[in-house]
């Protein structure tokens, strides 16, 4: 080729770096090795052998295989440094999404959950943690590798354990072992099992956290249940109590002279009886319901026939008022008896706070996701600030508290039946301005 020593020996030494950037150690020394043969044969003195006749080139001839060495290796750890940067930031990324995820859940087996979305996230077949405190297992991993004993042994001493095919570390929360979480053979490195046992750790606590306010919420409300019912009832039971007291003392020791007036105390001692019971009888049912002894029979119901029943098992004596508008062959799929004794309730609240002759409306509708089921009264309605409250426990409205008795449990009790539905149940004023509306929505 037309070109004199020194270009040719720059443009393959070219080569050779090039080589050294795009391959590996091995490439670059063939490639070294190439260009050197061929810059002596083609370029070197004598041209067409491979004898060298100045000393001095031979200098030449190392520069491609030193070039190549040293390249290579630059090319090769920039490369493993890239390698690493990106694994590094692969693994941050899953970490932060193994926090995010382990934060978020909700759910109340959260131990088990944290250890599958660490397999799940990370590419981790085989993990598993011990629980020292519930003497638990979460998670997988082969006990040929790792036995339940060796697990217990490392959280109990805080030893990790290292062997071909599994590794067992300590989980801690401070300076306190709470476990230990095994691996199978894999390639995470152990930054990433430090940082999967913190996250198991900091969730661990949380869980436990959740817990124990979810117990003093319950005990916080058993207590203000307590509280609110003896309230209640004090009054509820007092009342009638004092009714009949003062009828039989009158019987006992002032006898009335007339069978009209002896008949009269009789009759009040008989109602204010009924309504003992019947505040007695809401106030168990309600307990009951609210400790959650409640057990559905759900099963195809008609619910026309539903309403009927509810109506005819009331103690409204005027049941020509009740206007029912339910297509034909509607159907919910729920339990019979607990809905009818909400409906019940339901109904008994408008016709307490609807005046006599006053007609009430019952309809449903049914769509594709849910049945709707409508008590529309002529009552006084219910204040705006008093609309979201009236399903609380012992809870009447001052617009009809002076006009209708009751304990302020029927609604309660209904919208604890239709809860455990998976229902939803609320109140709206009457868009005429005369009444309200109940309204129940079941899936």
């Amino acid at each position: 080729m037309p070109v004199n020593a020194t270009t040719a020996a720059l443009f393959l030494l070219l080569g050779v770096l090039g080589a050294a950037t795009r391959a590996g150690l091995a490439e670059a020394v063939f490639t070294s090795v190439a260009g050197m043969l061929g810059f002596n044969f083609f370029f070197l003195p004598p041209v067409g052998t491979f004898r060298i006749a100045d000393p001095e080139n031979w200098v030449a001839l190392f520069a491609f295989l030193a070039t190549a060495i040293t390249a290579s290796k630059l090319s090769t750890d920039a490369k493993r440094q890239a390698r690493e940067a990106l694994t590094g930031r692969n693994e941050i990324g899953r970490l932060y999404e193994l926090s995010r995820a382990l934060l978020m859940d909700e759910g109340g087996d959260a131990i088990r959950h944290s250890v599958v979305q660490a397999g799940q996230i990370l590419g981790i077949r085989e993990i598993a943690f011990f629980d020292a405190a519930a003497k638990q297992t979460y998670g997988w991993i082969d006990h040929v590798w790792v036995s339940p004993a060796e697990l217990a042994r490392t959280a109990e001493t805080g030893e990790p354990l290292v062997r071909p095919g599994a590794t067992v570390i300590p989980v801690q929360l401070g300076t306190r072992v709470i476990g230990s979480l095994a691996f199978g053979a894999g390639t995470i490195s152990d930054n990433v099992r430090e940082s999967i046992a913190n996250l198991l750790a900091i969730n661990y606590e949380r869980a436990h956290a959740v817990d124990r306010a979810a117990t003093a919420e319950i005990a916080r409300r058993n207590e203000e249940f307590k509280s609110s019912l003896l309230d209640g009832m004090a009054h509820d039971l007092k009342t009638p109590l004092t009714a009949i007291r003062s009828c039989i003392t009158r019987l006992i020791q002032i006898p009335p002279r007339t069978e009209e007036v002896r008949q009269e105390l009789l009759s009040i001692i008989d109602q204010e009886s009924l309504r003992l019971q019947a505040s007695i009888t809401e106030a168990i049912e309600l307990a009951r319901i609210e400790s959650r002894e409640l057990h559905l029979a759900p099963e195809r119901t008609d619910v026309a026939g539903l309403v009927e029943t509810a109506i005819s098992d009331g103690r409204d004596e005027n049941q020509a008022r009740y206007s029912v508008d339910i297509p034909a062959g509607l159907e919910v799929f729920a339990d019979p008896e607990l809905l009818r004794r909400a409906l019940m309730q339901i109904l008994e609240n408008a016709r307490k706070y609807s005046p006599s002759n006053a007609p009430i409306v019952v309809r449903a509708r049914q769509d594709d996701k849910q049945t709707t089921i409508a008590v529309l009264d002529r009552g006084p309605g219910i204040a705006s600030d008093e609309i979201e409250r009236i399903f609380n426990k012992f809870f009447r409205g001052r617009k009809g508290r002076d006009k209708a008795e009751g304990t302020g449990m029927g609604l309660a009790i209904a919208k604890a039946i239709v809860n455990a539905h998976q229902g939803r149940i609320y109140a709206e004023n009457r868009g005429d301005g005369d009444g309200a509306a109940i309204i129940i929505k079941l899936p």
